[in-house]
């Protein structure tokens, strides 16, 4: 049979590799059920970071499904970190000259929102440094049911020591940076 159907875990390797969705005809249950699972991943990439098509054309496809793979075997999460292993993958692709400060910063800021809108600990903010970047982006949870979540980007007067890889983190429980400088964190997996 054509279209046999299949249950989620059987398209999981399907799910993690989005080149595989060829594999099945595009009116077959298995293709529907893969790219709807995937327009997710997608749109919560590219809608955010809309810089990512001018450098992939319109879909996408030339940077979302080679770093799908790459993120897989690399075994990264996808939580708030995520926008920042998208910038290590480009920094390893064809596009890695085609990558400025702008699209870095709109990464990083993409990763402190979804942190601030997503964390359950007392922590109130997240700060993002970039070994390639001078300035931090921080991300502070809403401060009241009236208030959002605020991204902001800061130029410090005396820098931070550059986090050993790409990026580094740090949190804060008090809503701003009068904690001082902990050290850094690197991004979870």
């Amino acid at each position: 049979m054509a279209d046999q159907p299949r249950t989620d875990s059987q398209l999981l390797a399907a799910l993690y590799q989005p080149a595989r969705q060829g594999d099945y005809p595009r009116d077959s249950r298995a293709f529907v059920r893969i790219d709807t699972s995937l327009r997710v991943y997608w749109h919560s990439l590219f809608d955010i970071c809309p810089g990512l098509l001018a450098l992939s054309g319109p879909d996408g496809l030339a940077i979302f499904r080679p770093f799908m793979a790459w993120a897989v075997e690399q075994g990264c999460s996808f939580n708030w970190a995520w926008y920042l292993w998208v910038y290590v993958w480009l920094q390893q692709s064809a596009f890695r000259d085609a990558v400025d400060d702008e699209l870095r910063y709109s990464l990083m800021a993409a990763s402190a929102a979804r942190w601030a809108t997503g964390d359950r600990s007392r922590q109130r903010g997240i700060v993002l440094g970039s070994a390639a970047l001078p300035d931090l982006v921080c991300g502070w949870k809403a401060s009241s049911l009236e208030a959002g979540r605020q991204v902001e980007r800061f130029e410090l007067e005396e820098p931070l020591p550059a986090p050993a890889a790409a990026f580094g983190y740090f949190t804060s429980a008090t809503g701003d940076l009068s904690e001082g400088f902990p050290g850094w964190t690197d991004l979870p997996r």
